[in-house]
């Protein structure tokens, strides 16, 4: 039974990884099309979701059975306004910098996994938040001009910090949802509910779309469909505290891509929040699986 344990707790990392080169993907083709309306390339990523988990419905590749009505609608309603937000926190202020500062849902995410799930967070996974968090700060307080200061931030900042409250709000209603709903249901929820969010604004939004752009919004979806499937069910073997810092990698790939792709500017400070992100990451894996082992050698 150990053994199988920690099979499903590395499955979930395995995919927790994979996803966030496929986010990676989605955020860089996000600031590449910055010219494109958010609302727009929102519609899309959703319309996108739809149409693949519909096709693979219809050819029974998937079964899509909904149980929990309103735990459904609730994580459609939040992690639709999060992706909506992210979007605009990467054309507005950057794929570095905006990711950054929505990806800090994993910190509210373990805080209310604790709380409403009564998930235990330990004195280790503790201070790997912590470190963590700080780690993102010093990434945020980055102000593009190759230095770094602290003061009072702006608009997006903040809408990009309320983006992260909701996407930590929809990460517990995955982890809730598990227990009744497959990983299918859950994502179409999102898109479904996700479409009604944005279908108004996209449509009243002046942008002229050619078909170079047609196809980069296509790849903003899929890439976007495949990061949510596999993190989606990763949760079903990772607790929300260990799959939620697994996923802060991603703001570090961003800031990689940021600078070397885009021209981005990062001071010293990024440098080391990057570092410890990272080192956050790892701490908790080997202090979960160092936890297993233990256990395992007093059942013997």
């Amino acid at each position: 039974m150990q053994r199988l344990l920690d099979k499903r707790e590395y499955k979930g990392a395995a995919l927790i990884l994979i996803s966030t080169v496929f986010f990676c993907l989605m955020s860089s083709l996000v600031r590449y099309a910055s010219d494109i309306d958010p609302y727009t390339m929102t519609l899309f990523r959703f319309v996108v979701g739809l149409g693949i988990l519909g096709t693979a419905a219809l050819f029974g590749k998937i079964r899509l059975k909904f149980v929990s009505g309103t735990l459904l609608f609730l994580r459609g309603l939040f992690g639709g306004a999060a992706i909506l937000i992210c979007f605009f926190s990467i054309t507005k202020l950057g794929v570095g910098k905006g990711t950054v500062l929505i990806y800090a849902f994993p910190i509210f995410g373990s805080i209310f996994g604790s709380i409403f799930l009564k998930e235990k967070i330990g004195l280790a996974r503790l201070v790997a938040i912590l470190s963590a968090f700080c780690g993102i700060y010093l990434l945020a307080a980055d102000n593009g001009n190759g230095s770094s200061s602290i003061g009072i931030l702006g608009k997006y900042e903040l809408l990009a910090i309320f983006g992260a409250m909701l996407g930590g709000l929809a990460l517990v209603l995955v982890k809730k949802l598990h227990d009744t709903d497959s990983s299918y249901a859950i994502y179409f929820a999102q898109c479904i509910i996700g479409l009604w969010i944005v279908i108004m604004p996209a449509n009243t939004a002046s942008c002229s779309l050619g078909f170079y752009q047609v196809l980069l919004l296509l790849a903003i979806g899929v890439t976007a469909t495949a990061g949510q499937l596999l993190s989606t069910e990763a949760y079903r073997y990772v607790e929300v505290p260990t799959g939620s810092l697994l996923g802060m990698l991603v703001p570090v790939l961003n800031c990689i891509v940021g600078i070397t792709v885009f021209g981005e500017s990062f001071s010293i400070y990024s440098i080391v929040g990057s570092a410890m992100v990272i080192g956050s990451c790892v701490t908790v894996l080997l202090k979960y699986n160092g936890n297993r082992a233990k256990c395992a050698s007093m059942v013997k």
